[in-house]
């Protein structure tokens, strides 16, 4: 523990960066290529509408997924400001609050998800082919949703006790084996939009036993035991803090999402629920490069907010904020240049990429700054204020995005639709900025007040 404290309160941020950022980017970016590797052989191996079947789909596992971020996310920020206040007890209680809490709300999930798969979809636009694909693909990966929220659970945990590496290797693992699974099962074997689920179901329950391993090796600092499968009431409030914002990151996208499919229903159909499927995975899959980014500097910001370093504070986060911002300018430009040809990863009709080139590029147009919209919140959790991290992502649903989603294509048609979630999050961008310079000017007083007391202490 001692080591991994004393790397994240004093190594500079570009060594830190490089050990705790680029570690996070790729295993977060690992964990992206589940749901995009299952689009891309579904698109060429089943057909377009599989592809949409899938983002369908995607929308009510996300359910699951925030049960996982639910736990994940706040353990992580509490361990690693336990980390920098050497708050050993907590540390060891975290694992069993992770592990017991995710099994209970996954397995739960698991009866709902599967009873009502076909009805849910059908809530959220999807129809004829799509609603078909689509239930048959959310029946099967339903079953695996334990393997699919504990993996990433225990992951963050890795990764909020300093060690990325370790966190993406295993997360790599996963992606390895279901790149490998994808074209057999789904091509060799015949099984369609069956065999992706199958393949991704595997691979997390791979993603899980190797979590475990890490945590039974003695190298971690928490110290598993048979009393470490429980849950602490006393700590669980701190988790669920700071967790919620995570939870409602998960919840919200989802409900965004199901509201834009039922407009695009409503105004183009299964070829606008396509297109817009597949926007959405590119977006979602290259901003998870952003995420990972941010969750990189969450236990620098949360172990120097503990160790009450609060300058080193502001430079990780406006650091962190700069390579973000740079890496996602990279990532727009190829989206406006090579729009076409992405696209055609996952559609093989020309026809129907060549109509959505022009809306892939509006759906992306403000990319460039969700660098920024990253930062902003996992800042918040990291210093243990999740509520200002939770009033971002729910205000960039609920004042911003559903308003104008509802109105703006009553006044100029579909493309009011494909306008609204750029123009929501420009507006969660704005308000991401005041909110942290309010903060800055709180943590500028505790600088001073930190200041003052060493002066005090050096005239007497």
């Amino acid at each position: 523990m001692n080591k991994n404290r004393k790397e994240l309160l004093e190594l500079s941020m570009g060594k830190l960066f490089i050990k705790m950022a680029i570690p996070a980017m790729i295993g977060m970016i690992a964990v992206g290529l589940y749901n995009m590797v299952d689009a891309i052989f579904v698109g060429q191996l089943v057909s377009s509408a599989g592809v949409g079947a899938i983002v369908v789909a995607y929308n009510i596992t996300l359910l699951n997924t925030a049960v996982s971020m639910l736990l994940a996310m706040g353990a992580m920020s509490v361990l690693s400001r336990a980390l920098g206040e050497k708050d050993t007890d907590t540390i060891n209680k975290l694992f069993g609050n992770v592990f017991i809490g995710v099994l209970i709300l996954s397995l739960i999930l698991t009866i709902i998800v599967y009873n009502f798969a076909s009805p849910m979809l059908a809530f959220i636009g999807a129809k004829e082919e799509i609603l078909t694909l689509g239930t048959k693909y959310l029946k099967i990966i339903s079953l695996g949703f334990v393997f699919s929220a504990l993996g990433p659970a225990l992951n963050f945990l890795i990764r909020g006790e300093g060690q990325m590496k370790v966190a993406m290797k295993i997360i790599t693992l996963g992606i390895v084996i279901n790149l490998v699974l994808d074209p057999i099962l789904i091509g060799v074997f015949n099984m369609g939009i069956a065999g992706a689920a199958l393949a991704t179901i595997i691979s997390q329950a791979f993603v899980v036993i190797g979590d475990l391993i890490y945590f039974q090796s003695g190298k971690s600092v928490i110290k598993i035991s048979k009393h470490s499968f429980k849950i602490s009431f006393d700590i669980m409030p701190n988790i669920l803090n700071v967790g919620f914002s995570g939870m409602v990151m998960q919840i919200m996208p989802a409900i965004q999402m199901s509201i834009m499919f039922k407009v695009l229903s409503n105004y183009g159909g299964n070829e606008s629920i396509i297109i817009m499927g597949t926007s959405y995975r590119v977006m979602m899959f290259a901003f998870i490069s952003l995420w990972g980014i941010a969750q990189g500097v969450q236990p620098i910001i949360g172990a120097n907010y503990g160790a009450k370093k609060f300058e080193r504070v502001k430079k990780a986060l406006i650091t962190f904020t700069q390579i973000s911002t740079v890496i996602a300018g990279i990532l727009w430009l190829s989206f406006m240049l090579f729009s076409k040809t992405i696209m055609s990863w996952f559609i093989t009709d020309p026809t129907l990429v060549q109509a959505g080139v022009g809306r892939f590029r509006i759906f992306l147009g403000i990319f460039i700054l969700y660098g920024i919209m990253s930062m902003s919140i996992v800042f918040f959790q990291g210093i243990g204020k999740g509520s200002k991290a939770a009033i971002l992502v729910t205000g960039r649903q609920i004042f911003f995005f559903i308003p104008i989603v509802l109105l703006l294509p009553k006044a100029i048609g579909e493309t009011g639709a494909w306008l609204a979630m750029p123009l929501g999050d420009l507006l969660t961008i704005l308000m991401s900025g005041f909110l942290i310079l309010k903060e800055f000017a709180n943590i500028n007083n505790k600088i001073n007040e930190c200041n003052s007391g060493t002066l005090a202490k050096q005239k007497l």
